[in-house]
């Protein structure tokens, strides 16, 4: 694939229907506004600049400063005029109209007429508002509309709001192509990981590698990455450590397609492997590796239409649970452990979660287009972490990632030793303490029949995974790291 290979299916078609669509549900005009770079040390330095998704999924523009209204499905897109002296320190500026070619926009304006053409749809009555990432443009937005907006907890509209949870879970085919395109990138970027991993390694040049593989085909990061031997710490974004015979590599890291790829900006991948550092399994860690891989399987073959997400949790803590039986960590059945969540002692989160234009799809709005209404969390350890419950339909695209943690803030929990008590061997739980941590993850596509495991090329097999390990040049001898 060339860095920016493009997907097909994106045409006007494709973004007429999710605009209908939304107009249908709403029936009233919807004011949408981008983002706008956000400051990172002077006024005229930002952070990377990232479009709010669902500005992305009804518009497919990733400028900055864009806004849009839509009325009855038909789409305004509002572009900003260059600045004097963007030619000089930017380049030329190609006109409105070839600019807003690959959103399908029925019209194009100056972000100079935005505010009038607003007024005149409030004039007519009222408008709808969606709650974006930037707080500054929200702080416009609410004004205009009357209406608190707070992202992540005032959404706005609720009409538009869930509209928006029904389209974007299930996935178009020209979203999944674009989203196996991020996948295929993310599994080249693990691969020349892996490759590169051997004892002595700094975290910080295989984190390097990965991003440069990213940015070599057009994508970027879709999440913070997460690379380290320390893989008990879910969420640990530190490169700060350096390889050692006998460690696991977690690598947690997904592309996701960069502004190169016009209106398919920002679909992406959620992969995680863990690789033996010295190129083998050592002791406990293929048995607890093994366990894992039998989750994961499990758990995908329940991936199908009509099968309620938590089923799909359950089928993978059971396998956990059933592991620690057999080392003697728990002393009673599967059931009882799920039931009361024992096997959260070492599978804390939920199995997955939706992904799409977020790695964490919709998540913005909590649990509003992931559970039921009026279904809340299930009050159970490691279990009340599932950030989705509802039946799998076609089209959904899932992530499935159990893991195995030897976690010793969880470990020497008085609360958890007090309410599991004697279900609990504790002194066999600890004797899996510096294990740190295992876990695999895939996306998987839902279809009519067979799971489409769209990572299906990286791979899972233990032995195949710690072949992988050390295969390729030493890429931080070659930076001289």
């Amino acid at each position: 694939m060339s860095a920016t290979a493009k997907v097909e299916g994106f045409d006007a078609a494709e973004f007429q229907r999710r605009r209908s669509a939304v107009s249908a549900a709403v029936g009233r005009p919807v004011v949408l506004l981008g983002g706008d770079p956000m400051p990172r040390n002077l006024p005229g330095y930002g952070y990377p600049f990232r479009q709010g998704s669902d500005f992305l999924y009804l518009t497919g523009c990733s400028e900055p400063g864009a806004a849009a209204i839509l009325d009855d499905g038909r789409l305004t897109l509002f572009l900003p005029t260059p600045g004097e002296g963007d030619a000089l320190w930017h380049g030329e500026t190609p006109d409105l109209q070839a600019r807003a070619a690959s959103c399908y926009a029925d019209e194009v304006q100056d972000s100079a007429a935005l505010e009038q053409a607003v007024m005149d749809a409030v004039a007519g009555g009222s408008i709808a508002a969606l709650a974006g990432p930037d707080p500054r443009r929200n702080e416009t937005l609410a004004w205009w509309a009357g209406v608190p907006l707070q992202f992540g907890s005032e959404s706005g509209d609720d009409a538009l709001v869930d509209a928006l949870c029904t389209l974007r879970r299930k996935k178009s085919a020209a979203e999944i192509a674009a989203m196996r395109a991020a996948t295929q990138i993310s599994v080249e970027a693990h691969l020349a990981v892996a490759a590169a991993a051997r004892p002595g390694v700094s975290e910080r040049s295989l984190a390097a590698l990965l991003q440069a593989v990213f940015a070599a085909r057009g994508a970027e990061p879709g999440y913070g990455t997460i690379l380290t031997r320390r893989g008990e710490i879910l969420h640990c974004h530190d490169h700060d450590g350096t390889l050692r015979d006998g460690d696991l590599l977690l690598v947690d890291a997904g592309a996701e397609l960069g502004p190169g790829y016009g209106n398919q900006t920002g679909y992406g991948a959620d992969l995680t492997r863990t690789w033996p550092v010295s190129g083998a399994f050592e002791g406990r860690q293929r048995a607890a590796y093994d366990a894992v891989l039998a989750a994961w399987q499990a758990a995908v073959d329940l991936c199908r239409p009509g099968v309620r997400y938590r089923a799909v949790h359950d089928a993978a803590a059971a396998v956990i649970a059933r592991f620690l039986i057999d080392e003697g960590v728990l002393r009673v059945g599967v059931d009882e452990a799920l039931a009361r969540g024992l096997h959260g002692l070492f599978f804390p989160h939920g199995v997955g979660h939706l992904i799409g234009l977020d790695v964490h799809d919709i998540e913005a709005y909590g649990d509003r287009g992931a559970y039921p209404p009026g279904q809340e969390r299930a009050d159970i350890f490691g279990t009340r972490f599932l950030r989705l419950d509802l039946p799998l339909e076609p089209g959904f695209v899932v992530t499935i990632e159990p893991g195995f943690y030897a976690v010793p803030a969880i470990l020497d929990d008085a609360g958890l030793r007090e309410r599991f008590g004697s279900a609990v061997d504790w002194s066999r739980a600890e004797s899996f303490l510096g294990l740190h941590g295992i876990r695999i993850e895939d996306d998987v596509a839902i279809t009519d029949g067979e799971p489409d495991v769209l990572s299906a090329g990286l791979p899972r097999d233990p032995d195949a995974v710690a072949a992988a390990v050390g295969a390729g040049p030493d890429f931080a001898a070659l930076l001289g790291l």
